[in-house]
This record gives structure tokens, sequence and C-alpha cells, in this order.
């Protein structure tokens, strides 16, 4: 009795798994959903989108990344900007090169050049990701400034709303582990 009861159980069982397989098979045959249209859509993250249906929207390139006008002044002041930067950063470094080379300066003072140009190397670094990353998201323009534990960001006038400025500040606050309160977001003029 009992051999007959595994064999009952073990039949159905067989019969159920067949089923499932044969249902699972049925239901998933391709119904015109290509792999290539979901690669191709760059939409926001977590937005909701219809599966498995005959007819896919079609999404242009245009569509993902926002539209960013900008004018002649801005173009300028962001250059003009970002030579300024530049320009206190190279007499910020001649003047710790000029430290380090300096004979009659003790070990401590030299230490502490050291570690200042560790410090603008690694704000460097962290203001060039930070912009880039900014950029790759579709905001064109930008600039990072890094001073005192807080970062102060400059993008094009028109980009910002309450999704771009959270996810300026997540790429800010990864970038340099400065806290959202801690981040300022302007629209240059």
């Amino acid at each position: 009795m009992k051999l007959h009861r595994r064999q009952l159980i073990l039949t159905s069982l067989v019969l159920a798994l067949g089923a499932a397989v044969y249902l699972n098979w049925h239901f998933s045959e391709d119904k015109g959903l290509n792999a290539t249209d979901i690669l191709h859509t760059q939409k926001e993250l977590g937005e909701a989108r219809y599966v498995n249906t005959s007819k896919t929207p079609e999404y242009n390139d245009e569509d993902a990344k926002p539209v960013i006008n900008m004018s002649k002044e801005t173009a300028e002041y962001f250059a003009k900007a970002k030579m300024e930067r530049q320009k206190s950063r190279d007499e910020a470094t001649q003047l710790i090169k000029s430290s380090l080379s300096d004979v009659n300066l003790d070990e401590k003072a030299k230490s502490n050049a050291m570690e200042n140009a560790e410090k603008i190397a690694k704000s460097i670094q962290q203001e060039s990701n930070v912009e880039n990353l900014i950029k790759a998201k579709g905001f064109g323009e930008c600039m990072a400034f890094l001073q005192n534990g807080e970062c102060s960001i400059i993008v094009n006038p028109g980009s910002l709303n309450e999704s771009s400025v959270i996810t300026i500040r997540d790429i800010v606050s990864g970038q340099t582990g400065i806290p959202f309160n801690k981040i300022k977001i302007t629209e240059a003029k």
C-alpha cells in the first residue's frame, strides 16, 4: 500500500512539473518585444514601463536628457571661472613647490607643505570627478568648488528641478563624502 501511494505521489509530481514547464513555455513566447527596444531607452531610473506588449513605445535620445541652451554670457562665465580657478591652483602649487625646494625650511614645514599639496590634489580630483559625472547626466557645463567640508555647484540656467537637485547631490556626496546639507547648487545667470 505504501509503495502504491509513493508511486501515485511521484506520478502526480511529474505531471505537475510537466504542466508547469508547458505553461511557462506557452506564456513566455516572444510577442514582439525586442531586447534592443529596452537597451536604447534612457529614461529615468524607476520609471514605470509596460513590458510584454505587442507594441512598445518608441523613445528618442532627446527624451532622455534635458535640453540645455547656454547663452553666450553663460559660456563666457564658465570659461572665465575655470581660468581663474586654474590660475589660483597654479599659484598654490607654485607656492608649495617653492616651499618644498627651500633648503632653509625645517622638516615640519616641509611636511605641512606636502599635506597641503595632497589636499589640493585630492580636491582637484574630486572636483573633476563631480563635474564629469554631472555632465554625463546631461546637465551640460558645470563647476564644482570644494572647500572647508562644503561643496558649491554651478550649473546651466534652466536645468534645475527637484529630481536634478537630488541627482547632483547624490553625485557630490558619493564622490566627496560631503553630507547633503553642505551641498549648495546654483544656476548660472
